[in-house]
């Protein structure tokens, strides 16, 4: 391997494909069963909306009373999140519980993870350019992403993503401590974060002392932006663009 290649860590969700677009399309449908079953008589839909974020956020950090574990961002929070938000607007007097219609509610959220759907919808748009392009320069691609093994495993697969990205790391985290293992498994080389997520790919992967480039996709409330926080060093070693195609552009500089 040449020292003047070019290693790239590469996040999924929002940088490589959309993350939210399948929850979304699965919420459609939880909608629009709630519409039916309840004779069209029910909430403003965007009030829903916002109790099923209220209610996905709150799981993170509950207990899975089926696995003994905490949700975090596994495979049964979506779909759970949605029957108790079922539940709810029946305890508060929108309809009927009914256990069969809870189980379609979470078979209806599992539809998120479907591999179909990652296969179908694809990359984000100009994503496989730019891997393209850095395989031309044969620089290295790794993929290091953040999320339950489970569903991750998931989108990796329908997504076909290894054809680009050969080697596939999930962690619960990104820590600076993960940053540094590539630092001095690379030595020597150049090393990029790529992704969404300040305080996932960007902070750490700089406070191990490697490369950023930040693509900013406002999906999570939570999202801490801390650019004018960074040293003066840090800063030359951390680049915004609006659209992954961009990192083409800015490929001379880094």
């Amino acid at each position: 391997m040449s020292k003047k290649e070019k290693v790239f860590l590469f996040d999924l969700d929002d940088t490589l494909m959309w993350n939210e677009y399948t929850y979304s399309l699965a919420t459609i449908e939880f909608l629009q069963f709630l519409i039916r079953i309840f004779d069209r008589r029910l909430p403003f839909v965007g009030n829903i909306c916002r109790r099923v974020e209220e209610i996905s956020h709150q799981k993170v950090s509950q207990i899975d009373q089926k696995t003994g574990k905490f949700y975090g961002f596994s495979v049964n929070r979506f779909p759970d999140t949605l029957a108790d938000c079922y539940k709810e607007l029946c305890q508060n007097g929108w309809g009927k519980y009914e256990e069969e219609a809870a189980d379609h509610v979470r078979r209806i959220g599992l539809k998120a993870f479907d591999p179909g759907l990652y296969q179908k919808d694809g990359y984000v748009k100009d994503s496989v350019l730019v891997l393209r392009f850095l395989r031309e320069k044969n620089d290295v691609l790794i993929l290091l992403t953040k999320g339950d093994p489970e569903v991750q495993a998931l989108k990796v697969d329908g997504l076909g993503i290894k054809k680009w990205i050969p080697e596939v790391r999930i962690v619960s985290d990104k820590t600076k401590e993960i940053f540094q293992e590539y630092k001095e498994r690379f030595s020597g080389q150049k090393i990029y974060s790529i992704g969404n997520s300040f305080s996932s790919d960007i902070k750490p992967a700089l406070e191990a002392g490697i490369s950023a480039i930040f693509i900013p996709c406002f999906t999570w409330k939570a999202e801490s932006i801390d650019v004018d926080k960074m040293s003066q060093e840090q800063k030359k070693r951390f680049w915004e663009v609006k659209e992954i195609k961009e990192v083409v552009n800015i490929y001379p500089e880094l």
